[in-house]
């Protein structure tokens, strides 16, 4: 079943703030309040060249207008990580039902994959938005897990140099993990042609593409995305920083046409 997304029409039309847009910008804007592509909290993946196609657009022209929106301060665009934030979003839809107990932990979710130059913006905004006790959620969920400092260590008293303490700190950091060998194999056997990934970013890209087969989100046939993302780093408009994170969206998204 297809979702159901309801524009505040009067804030849309008669807002001050669309005074200074083009019909065009007003259209994408209304594309990117109800893209398919788009989430609950308005800040998600979009490639140019597809969300172009989906307005009758070509890639460039989808860009311009976007950087008009960007001047306007109601969309911003990352060019490398292909994401978009509508920074107008709650103004047409309720920032408090994301908060709501069927979809805390979806909007959990989706905060954390918000690229760090625009979070405390976004927080900002968002929390402007919510009840107290709404507000006091959010600052509890994205506090940072509670590090016992170095003064909780005690060091029985005459410990010597050479004394081996029992209340040692185990290093909790998450490490990258290795390739699995199930995992390995399967590119393997595969043979992949990443001849045209950058050689610090391929095994991010092997492990995208692993985990979204294991997921069951892969669509396409791995080779396809390998050449999207390769046709990405060639890309004029910019370089792709987070390798794993496009390579899990194109491996789902992925159209006929290579993204831009």
């Amino acid at each position: 079943m297809g979702r159901q997304r309801t524009i505040r029409d009067q804030n849309f039309w008669r807002s001050p703030r669309l005074l200074n847009c083009t019909t065009e910008d007003k259209v994408a804007l209304l594309h990117l309040l109800t893209a398919p592509d788009s989430n609950i909290t308005g800040v998600y993946p979009l490639v140019p060249r597809i969300a172009g196609a989906e307005i009758g657009w070509t890639a460039d022209q989808w860009l311009q207008v976007i950087h008009r929106l960007q001047d306007e301060g109601l969309a911003r665009y990352d060019h490398v990580r292909y994401v978009v934030w509508v920074r107008i979003w709650w103004d047409h839809h309720t920032a408090t039902q994301v908060t709501g107990p069927k979809l805390r932990a979806r909007t959990l979710e989706e905060i954390r994959r918000i690229p760090d130059e625009w979070l405390d913006d976004f927080l900002r905004d968002f929390k402007e938005r919510l009840t107290v006790d709404q507000r006091r959620w959010i600052n509890d969920a994205l506090r940072p897990p509670s590090d016992p400092g170095l003064e909780e260590i005690s060091i029985p008293h005459g410990c010597g140099i050479d004394t081996v303490s029992d209340q040692i700190r185990h290093n909790t950091k998450l490490q990258p993990k290795p390739l699995t060998e199930t995992q390995t194999s399967y590119l393997a056997s595969n043979k992949l042609d990443m001849s045209g990934i950058p050689a610090e970013h391929q095994t991010d890209v092997h492990r995208a593409i692993v985990k979204a087969m294991t997921s069951g989100k892969l669509r396409f046939r791995p080779q396809l995305v390998v050449n999207a993302m390769a046709e990405s780093y060639r890309s004029a408009s910019g370089k792709p920083q987070n390798a794993m994170a496009l390579t899990l969206y194109l491996a789902e998204n992925l159209s006929g046409s290579v993204p831009r």
